[in-house]
C-alpha cells in the first residue's frame, strides 16, 4: 500500500504575548570579526582551527530565570556519556517514553511545554541536557557527537516510542537514527524547525565570523577529517530512516529567521514516511508555545501507528 505524504498548515488563532525577537551578538563578535578577517589570510590553517572552537562551543548555557510547576514536579537523573555526566528530566509513568531532544544552546526542559499532553495520554516522557549544554559537562560538542549522546539516553531509558524534537537536536536525532544505532526502533519522529544542509549551517557560521575563503576551506576540510565524512552526509535529508522510524511529522514556521522553511521542504521530499505542517507567524523558538501546535504533536505522537 503506498505511503501518503501531505503537508498542511497550522490552523491557529494563538497571539503570543511574547514575539520573537532578532538573533541579538555579543558587542566582542566586532574585534572576533576583524581577527579572522585580518589573520585568515595569513594563518589560513591556524585560524581555521580556531573557528572550529567557535562553532563548537555554546555561546550560553540555557538557564531558567524562574521555576515552575513542570520543572519542580521532574525527577531528575544521571547518565554517563563516554566521560561525560549528563543531567536527565523525568515525568509520568506510562509504559510507553516519549524523548525530548532540545536545539543548541538550549536545554532538555525547554520542550517541557510537550509534557503535560503526553502525560494525560499515558505516556512517561524524558528530557535530557545534551553535552556542553544546561548542568550536562562538557564545553564543546558537534552534531556525531550530540547525535552519540541521543543513542545514550535512549539505551539509558530502555527504547522510546517516540521522539519530539527541536532545531540541532532533530538534525543530530536524524543522524543517531540513520547511522549510529541501526537497532533502535522509533514508531514516531517530529521535527520542529529542523535544518537540512550541513554545510549551509557551516557558510552561515562562517559568515557570522567573517573567516575569509582561504580559512574556510580550512574550516570545511578540518571538519570533514574530524568526522570522518564528507559534509553532505549528515545532511538531515540523506538520513536512511525508512527502517527506522515509522512515522515522522516535520513542523516548520514560514517566518523562521534562523532555520528557512526551505530546509524543512527539503527533508520532506527526499523522506517517504514523513509529512509537513507549516505555521506562520511564530518563529524559530516561540512555535514550541503555540496551545494549538503542541496539541497537533500530542495527537501526533498519541496516532496509531
Amino acid at each position: 500500500m503506498p505511503i501518503t505524504k501531505d503537508i498542511r498548515y497550522l490552523s491557529s488563532d494563538y497571539q503570543d504575548p511574547s514575539p520573537e525577537q532578532p538573533v541579538r551578538y555579543p558587542p566582542v563578535l566586532k574585534v572576533i570579526r576583524f581577527m579572522f578577517g585580518l589573520f585568515g589570510y595569513i594563518f589560513p590553517k591556524a585560524m581555521a582551527r580556531l573557528a572550529y572552537r567557535f562553532f563548537s562551543t555554546p555561546r550560553i548555557r540555557a538557564r531558567h530565570k524562574t521555576s515552575d510547576a513542570l520543572l519542580e514536579s521532574a525527577r531528575l537523573f544521571e547518565f554517563m556519556y563516554g566521560r561525560q555526566l549528563l543531567k536527565g528530566y523525568e515525568w509520568g509513568y506510562g509504559g510507553r517514553t516519549i524523548l525530548l531532544v532540545h536545539g543548541w544552546e538550549s536545554r532538555g526542559t525547554a520542550l517541557r511545554t510537550f509534557v503535560p499532553p503526553l502525560v494525560e495520554k499515558g505516556y512517561r516522557v524524558v528530557a535530557f541536557d545534551g553535552p556542553a549544554h544546561g548542568n550536562s559537562d562538557g564545553k564543546r560538542t558537534n552534531l556525531p557527537h550530540f547525535g552519540g549522546a541521543v543513542r545514550a539516553i535512549i539505551n539509558q531509558i530502555g527504547g522510546v516510542h517516540g521522539i519530539i524534537t527541536h532545531s540541532f537536536g532533530g538534525a543530530s536525532t536524524a543522524f543517531a537514527l540513520s547511522n549510529l544505532d541501526p537497532s533502535i526502533r522509533v514508531e514516531k519522529l517530529v521535527l520542529i524547525g529542523v535544518p537540512d544542509k550541513m554545510e549551509k549551517v557551516l557558510n552561515n557560521a562562517m559568515e557570522t565570523l567573517n573567516v575569509p575563503p582561504p580559512a574556510a576551506r580550512e574550516f570545511i576540510r578540518f571538519i570533514e577529517q574530524k568526522v570522518k565524512f564528507p559534509l553532505h552526509y549528515a545532511d538531515t535529508s540523506n538520513a536512511n530512516i525508512s527502517k527506522s522510524v515509522g512515522k515522522v511529522l516535520i513542523v516548520h514556521d514560514e517566518t523562521d529567521a534562523i532555520v528557512s522553511i526551505e530546509e524543512a521542504r527539503s527533508v520532506f521530499e527526499a523522506w517517504d514516511n514523513a509529512s509537513l505542517l507549516i505555521a506562520n507567524g511564530y518563529g524559530h523558538y516561540r512555535l514550541m508555545k503555540n496551545p494549538d501546535l503542541i496539541r497537533e504533536v500530542a495527537d501526533f505522537i498519541h496516532a496509531r501507528p
